[in-house]
């Protein structure tokens, strides 16, 4: 990498922007967004394999148009790599949860290319099978994401937090 290249990329964090219990008002849109949708697809949709149709349609308007399928993507490969049932509450709950604030800093990890992604998210995502199912599908919808202006961890490099993004949603 060259010297010049190396000042497009944050400097690595080793903790996560985002915690449990943190409110949602205090994110940023991008956050908010990724949430919100991670959500859609985990509550309406039961098995996580079908894309909600109110989640199509806000990705498309978001100039994502593959967005819902590569969330409800994600969504099937977090199923069949936890043992546990994940804690993704309901698109109107006022706080993150653990696995959230893991995800939401795993993505961030991604889009910022600072080299520590695994190092944010949840334990048993790391083993090597599960890492590799995780990565591509997380990886693409960064990539999405990026492509359509949203970038996650931008309230920490000054983006004032979107407190009414998740009603106006939803």
């Amino acid at each position: 990498m060259r010297p010049a290249d190396r000042a497009q990329f944050s400097i690595p964090s080793p903790y996560s922007p985002f915690r449990a219990d943190q409110p949602v008002g205090e994110l940023g849109f991008a956050e908010q967004f990724v949430t919100w949708a991670m959500r859609v697809q985990w509550t309406h949709i039961g098995d996580g394999r079908q894309q909600s149709l109110v989640l199509q349609r806000a990705c498309a308007s978001m100039d994502m148009p593959e967005g819902a399928s590569l969330v409800a993507e994600l969504t099937e490969a977090l199923m069949r790599a936890t043992r546990r049932p994940l804690s993704v509450p309901c698109p109107k709950w006022r706080v993150l949860t653990g696995d959230e604030a893991r995800l939401l800093g795993f993505i961030a990890a991604l889009q910022s290319r600072d080299g520590t992604p695994l190092a944010v998210c949840d334990p048993e995502w790391r083993s090597p099978s599960h890492a590799t199912s995780i990565w591509a599908p997380a990886q693409r919808l960064a990539l999405a994401l990026a492509a359509a202006g949203l970038h996650l961890g931008a309230t920490r490099m000054g983006e004032t937090a979107f407190a009414l993004a998740m009603p106006q949603l939803h």
